[in-house]
Order: structure tokens, then sequence, then C-alpha cells
């Protein structure tokens, strides 16, 4: 301080020397002095503002990215229930479907069966026409073939005109004929009916055996 206060005495005194008013170049220095003093001022307060800008932009931004994190955030939450959702109903339906079938199995099961059982039990019902000895049980294709009065002729109860041979197939419900029986049904409605004896022959050399057809 004492330093300043010595040169700026050493100016006051060259400055007289020279002519010059003490007073007017204080005057001068003071206010080249105050000049200098705005102008950092003005700059410091323009770097100031600028960060308090770029601050506030910079909050400003990191708030905007936290919001669309949070809104990222609360959409995958809010897919994630869609899909248990989804999957828990996917879930019930399936198992609801799978009770169904199964349900539908069974009955299709015991359906069948009891259309099986039907079908072998047929000439025991009570109404059944026919002589339950004249009926031969083959399931497929066709149920029945039945020797209507077969045994009844063969004990000289009943002349062979009263022999007739029946081809049966037993339905219940709704049940149609299938392709193979229809096609059974034709040909016996055309008269593509014939009997046939088929004789094996053993030939003792060759110990072969052969099918005979005989008309």
């Amino acid at each position: 301080m004492e330093l300043l206060q010595a040169v700026f005495r050493h100016c006051l005194s060259a400055t007289a020397r020279n002519g010059h008013d003490p007073y007017c170049l204080n005057m001068f220095l003071f206010e080249n002095t105050e000049n200098k003093a705005m102008t950092v001022t003005t700059t410091l307060l323009i770097i100031i503002l600028l960060m308090l800008a770029m601050l506030i932009w910079a909050i400003q931004r990191i708030q905007l990215q936290n919001k669309a994190l949070l809104q990222s955030e609360r959409d995958v939450a809010q897919i994630r229930n869609d899909m248990l959702e989804r999957e828990s109903g996917f879930q019930q339906q399936l198992a609801k479907d799978i009770k169904e079938a199964q349900k539908r199995s069974n009955n299709m099961q015991r359906n069948v069966l009891k259309g099986q059982i039907g079908e072998q039990f047929t000439p025991f019902i009570t109404d059944f026409p026919y002589n339950p000895s004249d009926c031969r049980f083959m399931g497929e294709p066709i149920d029945y073939v039945i020797f209507q009065n077969l045994h009844e002729c063969a004990d000289g109860n009943v002349p062979i005109e009263d022999v007739h041979l029946i081809i049966a197939e037993v339905k219940t419900g709704n049940a149609r004929l299938n392709q193979r029986q229809k096609i059974i049904k034709q040909a016996i409605q055309n008269g593509q009916v014939s009997f046939k004896e088929l004789r094996i022959k053993y030939c003792e050399d060759t110990e072969d055996m052969r099918v005979q057809v005989s008309v």
C-alpha cells in the first residue's frame, strides 16, 4: 500500500513539473479506473448470467430426461402388466379348453364303448327279430352276418326257401353308414353276391399248400 502511495506522489510531482494540473490527472486516472472496473463487472455479470443460463438449461434437460425415463418405465410396467394379464387369460382359456376337450373325449369314448357293447349285445335285445344263434358278429366292415332260419332248416323245421342270408349293420343315434358299408349295401342290391368253396390242397412232395376255388 505504501508503495502505491509513493508511486502516486511521484506521478503527481512529475505532472506538476511538466506544467500539468495534478487534480485533472487524478480525475482522469479515477475515471479510467472506474471504466475498467465497470467493464470487468459487466464481463463478470455476463459470464455469471451465461453460467446461470447453462445451468438452467442443464437442469431442464435433466428434468426432461428424467421425465422421459419415468414415462418409459411406466410404459414398460404397463406392457408387462398387459402381458401378465394376457398370459393369465391364455392359461385360463387353455385350461378351460383342455378340460372341455377331455370331457368331449371322455364322452366320445363312453359313446364308442357303449356303441361297441351295444353292437355285440344287439341279438339279445328283447325285440330283436332274428334268432341269436343264427347271428355271427364281425364288427368290421359289417357288424353281423345273419343266417336267418339256418338252424331251423337244419333241424327240418322250415324249408330251404325260408333261409335268408342277411348282412346287418348296427347304428345308434344319428350315425350313418360309412363309405365301405355303402359299397357293400350297393353290391348286395345289385346282386353281386355269390358262394365260393375254397379247398386247400397239400402237396406232399413240395410241402406246399394251395387254395382251389370251386363254384
